[in-house]
């Protein structure tokens, strides 16, 4: 891992004062001391999202020269989400993918190694069908990080991400979401081992146990200094934080200093 801290665009998008796009904070980050950021396309799920006119293609092109103007690299992608895809009508599916083979569409353009996707609701099968379907239809080729989820009636389990990727091999690898990992209950440095070479990005957040906050590690429970015990033998990409509430009863004048600590908070994670 060395130095390499990331975190995805929506670390401070939201706050009380209202929600921010990610073309709009990144020169916040930038200016921070990121050199490397992970975008986040579940913009689209807002309807009134530009993502979702035709004014689309412009947005991509600011965050093309936002990269260029700042020296950053786009390291990771979040692809939107459909809620339970599984239980979607035809059009509701089509709809979906549309969305997130458009995002995958965007990561390439951008330069972007590997797209993180949810896994849908359902069994092992099922997923390996849905991913291989999006892998079929994508328009341009890109890496897809399949990610953990915090349910018992998800994927959750390093187990079943390892049979889905190896099925998918070499198109998918696997995305940890430490917060996610810590609610199922996970042993998440021994997730980190069993997932080995397949573990290709990351979300990087704390929690009570329970319920999907978001935090910035230390302000939860996990046990950071075994964990990265464990990435700094078994993975060589970034941390990359999801802590996109950590903010969100905060005004938006304090964001300078929200992103300062979390750079501060990496800094103590590679210190481990």
């Amino acid at each position: 891992m060395q130095s390499r801290i990331s975190t995805n665009t929506n670390l401070v998008a939201f706050s009380r004062d209202g929600k921010r796009t990610m073309d709009t904070l990144i020169p916040l980050y930038a200016k921070a001391g990121y050199k490397a950021l992970d975008l986040n396309f579940c913009e689209m799920m807002n309807p009134s999202s530009v993502l979702n006119t035709d004014k689309a293609s412009g947005y991509i092109e600011k965050l093309k020269e936002e990269k260029s103007e700042y020296g950053i690299e786009y390291i990771q992608a979040h692809a939107p989400y459909p809620m339970d895809y599984l239980s979607l009508s035809p059009e509701g599916r089509m709809k979906a993918d549309d969305d997130i083979l458009k995002a995958m569409e965007w990561a390439s353009d951008l330069g972007i190694p590997h797209v993180v996707i949810h896994p849908v609701r359902g069994s092992i099968d099922d997923n390996i069908r849905y991913f291989s379907s999006l892998i079929e239809k994508q328009r341009k080729p890109i890496r897809i990080a399949i990610e953990n989820m915090e349910t018992r009636n998800e994927i959750w389990d390093a187990e079943s991400l390892i049979r889905i990727a190896k099925a998918l091999s070499p198109h998918a690898g696997i995305c940890l979401d430490t917060g996610h990992a810590n609610i199922a209950g996970e042993d998440i440095p021994r997730f980190i081992e069993k997932t080995g070479e397949l573990l290709i990005g990351t979300h990087i957040a704390d929690n009570n146990g329970k319920d999907d906050q978001h935090l910035l590690p230390g302000f939860g429970t996990i046990g950071w200094e075994n964990v990265i015990s464990a990435l700094k033998s078994n993975y060589s990409g970034y941390l990359n934080y999801e802590c996109m509430y950590f903010q969100r009863y905060l005004p938006s004048s304090l964001s300078s200093k929200v992103i300062d600590l979390s750079i501060s908070i990496g800094q103590w994670l590679l210190s481990l």
